[in-house]
């Protein structure tokens, strides 16, 4: 069966689902949200949490809960400003929905069209590339391919972005299945500076936050004013709370108020509350459709008795006990948040936390899910119970995956044979450098991934961030040329657990001659 069949019956399955289904408004109380949130910051250690309800074009709930931030315990208030990391992918896709509103452009048009400098590893695949195609991650690229040019806080322009493209190899087909790659947003925001001689961050303030009177967010951090109070971030560390490094740039910051008025605009099917019209109502139609299937989770499956799930033009897709289900998570270091909505029953749920968990997401799926049934599914226990497996596996397989900190035998070579410096065609440069009696290693389009070469055995090291936040210790394999002499570096992360956006794996790294 072709690509293009498949996803046809597979709407035709979503669309039979959704209206063969009845609901029950059985919604909880604020008192019960409340516990339900107590809980999930007390058992998956979250400081502060900002919930919101939209029901129609009301907010029935809208709340800030525990602390900005352990160093100062001020409290979360509903204008605390919050990183939402991936939804801005939202707001990014409905920059262009207005483009395309405007007969600027139109989804299907080719990238390089408006990027001629765009190429990716196959001519072919560069020469079909569409708008499309950028927001729908099916590139044929692999999962995160790339993110280290932004990730955990690296710095790379948007042309260095798109120069990179051309390196990174794909690991299927164009167009044939789904991984998230964060790359290509970076392309879509250059098309929209393309159309409109504006960097995206600007273009969606001016045409999105402002209309909506998303007074005090922002599309990128250089401009939070002074007044605004904004969440710190957090990460766990050997059981204990830790604040980390904020990402800045132009990524969105935003307060639960706000959000609560984007996901009114989008119940609204784009209508502004004047009655004009944002985006127009068949644009907003169009990016909730499907478009690249996914695989159906495990827990989406048993819990929430999904059958499908799809990615449209910036927001998930799937059934959810037989009702329509679109929402989006954002993550960025020590910031997790979840936006949900069930559009045939009006509602829409915001969870936005300083800490990288699954609260937010348990939030949502459970508030939404008594709006169908009178005993919802409590998600944040089976995140809790999710969590503490977790933590008793790994304490159990702790001496055989743990690296010891103590060098057992001697390197194959001296220390300072493996020192110099690394390049790889799509990251750029790594550098190694000897330090007394240990090796040092260093990104350069990172601050925060420097750390100590540890050596294992033979030439195999792991890279011991200095920054423990990160969670994103890295197996480094040392390559010997016919002459015995370094000759490239592979790396890998140690801990499955690690964020897909580490992709240590993806580099090759050549050492570049003395």
């Amino acid at each position: 069966m072709n690509y293009t069949k498949k996803l046809f019956l597979t709407g035709a399955f979503f669309l039979h689902a959704l209206t063969a289904s009845s609901s029950y408004s059985a919604e909880l109380g604020e008192q019960q949200i409340d516990a339900l949130v107590k809980r999930a910051q007390n058992e998956l250690n979250v400081p502060g949490i900002a919930l919101a309800v939209i029901k129609g074009d009301h907010v029935i709930h809208a709340k800030g809960y525990g602390i900005q931030s352990i160093a100062d315990n001020k409290p979360v208030k509903s204008d605390t400003l919050f990183q939402i990391g991936s939804i801005s992918k939202s707001f990014l896709t409905a920059a262009l929905a207005i483009l395309v509103d405007d007969k600027k452009i139109a989804w299907d048009d080719k990238v390089i069209d408006y990027l001629p400098q765009f190429q990716m590893y196959d001519p072919w695949v560069t020469r079909e590339f569409t708008i499309r195609d950028l927001l729908t991650h099916r590139s044929g690229l692999p999962l995160g391919a790339g993110d280290l040019l932004q990730w955990p806080d690296a710095k790379s322009s948007p042309d260095e972005i798109i120069a990179a493209l051309r390196h990174l190899k794909p690991q299927s087909s164009f167009r044939s299945r789904y991984a998230y790659n964060n790359l290509m947003y970076g392309v879509a925001e250059e098309v929209i500076r393309a159309v409109t001689g504006m960097p995206w961050d600007r273009f969606v303030e001016k045409e999105i936050l402002i209309p909506l009177n998303m007074t005090g967010c922002v599309a990128h951090s250089a401009r939070i004013t002074t007044t605004s109070e904004r969440a710190t971030p957090h990460m766990v560390v050997d059981e204990k709370l830790q604040t980390t490094f904020f990402k800045e740039g132009d990524l969105i910051n935003c307060h639960i108020e706000g959000m609560a008025k984007w996901a009114k605009l989008h119940l609204s099917k784009g209508q502004l509350s004047n009655g004009e019209a944002l985006i127009s109502p068949q644009r907003q139609h169009e990016m909730w459709q499907p478009v690249t299937l996914q695989p159906v989770s495990y827990m989406a499956k048993t819990y929430s008795q999904t059958h499908f799930q799809a990615y449209g033009l910036g927001w998930r897709l799937m059934d959810f006990h037989g009702h329509m289900h679109v929402s989006h998570g954002g993550a960025v270091q020590g910031m997790a948040s979840h936006m949900a909505f069930l559009p045939e029953l009006d509602v829409a749920v915001i969870a936005l936390t300083n800490q990288w968990s699954r609260a937010a997401q348990g939030l949502t799926a459970t508030i939404l899910e008594s709006y169908i049934t009178e005993k919802p599914t409590d998600y944040i226990d089976l995140y809790i119970d999710g969590k503490n497996r977790y933590k008793a596996r790994q304490k159990s397989q702790k001496p055989a995956t743990e690296p010891t900190t103590t060098q057992i035998t001697t390197p194959t070579l001296a220390l300072e044979d493996y020192a110099g410096s690394y390049h790889d065609t799509w990251y750029g440069e790594v550098s190694i450098k000897k330090q007394a009696d240990q090796l040092h290693i260093k990104f350069s389009r990172s601050d925060a991934l420097e750390g100590t070469l540890l050596h294992l055995h033979g030439n195999r090291f792991i890279a011991k961030w200095n920054d423990r936040t990160l969670n994103a210790d890295a197996y480094v394999n040392f390559e010997m040329d016919f002459e015995g002499k370094v000759k490239t570096i592979k790396m890998k992360a140690v801990n499955r657990s690690t964020d897909f956006s580490y992709n240590f794996h993806d580099l090759l790294l050549k050492k570049r001659s003395q």
